[in-house]
C-alpha cells in the first residue's frame, strides 16, 4: 500500500513539474513575441520618420 502511495505522489509531483515547465516555456515564448512586436514597431516608426 505504501508503495502505491509513493507511486501516486511521484506521478503527481512529476505532473506538477511538467506543468510548471510548460507554463514557463509558454510564458517565455509569449514574452519573446511581445518584445519582438515592440521592437518591430519601434524600428518601423523610426524608418517612417526618416522618410
Amino acid at each position: 500500500m505504501i508503495h502505491l502511495t509513493l507511486i501516486i505522489v511521484d506521478f503527481l509531483t512529476g505532473l506538477l513539474a511538467a506543468g510548471a515547465w510548460a507554463l514557463a516555456t509558454a510564458g517565455g515564448a509569449i514574452a519573446a513575441l511581445v518584445a519582438g512586436g515592440f521592437l518591430g514597431m519601434a524600428v518601423l516608426r523610426k524608418w517612417r520618420q526618416r522618410g
